[in-house]
């Protein structure tokens, strides 16, 4: 083989590689308004803790009658089963693996099945057929590169159930969900020859954002998927910088498309006592997966360090935003330094408010979670007595906010876009194709 073709073949497998590993981050921040907001999006990252085969060099696009393994977790989160038997029923083929902690069970079951059960699981069934056939797409593309290697290889499962993946089997099949994955049987989303990242998330604040949301995301890998306005009237705004962002998160927009939803707008109170406790418990677990995300001040520089506190916490300023105008970097100075936290995932961590109360748009009241709802948000100082007590955070949506915003595809399906039509909304260039 000469040196160029080497060299090509090289490329090749880095940016498959990338694809791969981002694929596997947040893309499914969907839970149903009710639900509370720590459960709208995991806690941890899939790809950082499991062992994944990465995809070989060229990308094999799976048959249409390929399956696909599902490893089935149990109660808290754990891989392991106490028992063989299972509360719900499932489709295809249950394999069982007997362990020392319990049973682990993966599920084999053919892929347009498997998407009976994610559909439903993912978007209500009520919403508009458009709107179901665009979410289907989404999921069928995001299964197929999931196929390319195993999230648990001693289990030989490519996905869990979770929210990790893609939820499967959490609600039953329905009439509504099982037209739209029948009527768009096979078919993916693709950009170029490769098929696109499908991230998908709840509801937007009426801005997307791209790919640079996480560490070793790259805009330039996904072009299609790019900060926009959800908006009837305007596609792009640059709201990068922090002043133009406050002015546009504190109004409500008449043209934005999610203006109604209840996680459109939510407003809640962040005490510094809480961001203490935060930092306390996840700092040094996030700095342990991150090369850049957690920071310690070192002089003029920020570097990352075995440091993982700034002592109490005096004050916190977001000073960095990505594209969209979510919060990209936040520093926060202790008694003890100052340490810098990056990416929309660590700065929702650290500013989470388990127990507390967030107020949505709908005037409703919902419980807080370890995460906050969105990274798409403003930091107004509280003061107690004269000292800073916290913060009263105003933003909007809910989840990491990149890619297709499943609220804001149920608005277009409902002005009459095709579900193709709603997929090119939300990534620029892509193309559709169908499994053979």
């Amino acid at each position: 083989m000469n040196r160029e073709r080497i060299k090509a073949k090289a490329m090749l497998l880095v940016v498959l590689t990338g694809f791969f590993i981002f694929l596997i981050l947040p893309g499914t921040d969907r839970k149903t308004e009710e639900k509370n907001t720590e459960e709208a999006e995991r806690l941890v990252i899939p790809g950082e803790e499991e062992q994944t085969i990465e995809p070989e060099e060229t990308f094999e696009i799976p048959a249409s009658n390929a399956s696909i393994r599902v490893l089935l977790l149990g109660d808290g989160g754990s891989i392991y089963h106490e028992d063989k038997e299972l509360e719900r029923e499932y489709p295809g083929e249950l394999i069982y693996y007997e362990e020392e902690p319990g049973w682990v069970i993966v599920n084999e079951v053919p892929l347009e099945e498997y998407l009976q059960r994610v559909v439903p699981s993912e978007m209500p069934s009520a919403y508009s057929e458009e709107a179901l056939k665009a979410q289907a797409v989404c999921a069928r593309t995001y299964a197929v590169w999931q196929l390319q290697g195993y999230a648990y290889p001693e289990y030989e499962a490519h996905v869990d159930d979770s929210v990790s993946y893609q939820v499967y089997n959490q609600v039953d099949v329905q009439e509504s969900t099982d037209l739209a994955v029948a009527t768009t049987a096979g078919q993916i989303m693709m950009y170029g020859d490769l098929p696109a990242k499908a991230y998908y998330f709840s509801t937007s604040c009426g801005s997307t954002t791209d790919e640079n949301i996480w560490e070793k995301g790259s805009s330039e890998d996904t072009p299609y998927i790019t900060a926009r306005r959800v908006s009837s009237v305007s596609s792009k705004k640059d709201l990068t910088d922090e002043e133009d962002f406050e002015r546009f998160i504190e109004k409500k927009h008449p043209d934005d498309l999610e203006i109604s939803e209840p996680w459109y707008r939510w407003s809640c109170y962040v005490p510094l006592t809480q961001i203490e406790q935060n930092m306390e418990k996840w700092v040094k677990e996030r700095a342990g997966r991150t090369q850049d995300g957690i920071m310690s001040r070192e002089g003029d520089t920020y570097a990352w360090t075995d440091i993982y506190t700034a002592g109490t916490v005096k004050e916190v300023a977001i000073v960095g935003r990505g594209a969209g105008g979510v919060a990209q970097e936040m520093l926060v100075t202790g008694e003890d330094g100052q340490m810098k936290i990056k990416y929309e995932y660590n700065i929702r961590l650290m500013l989470g408010i388990p127990g507390g109360e967030v107020h949505r748009n709908d005037g409703k009241v919902s419980q807080g979670g370890n995460l906050l709802p969105s990274g798409y948000f403003v930091l107004d100082p509280v003061e107690e007595e004269g000292k800073l007590a916290g913060y009263q955070v105003t933003g909007g949506g809910l989840g990491h906010g990149a890619g297709m915003s499943q609220n804001g595809a149920k608005t277009l399906a409902e002005e009459g876009y095709g579900y193709d039509e709603i997929l090119k909304y939300f990534y620029e260039g892509i193309s559709l194709a169908s499994l053979e």
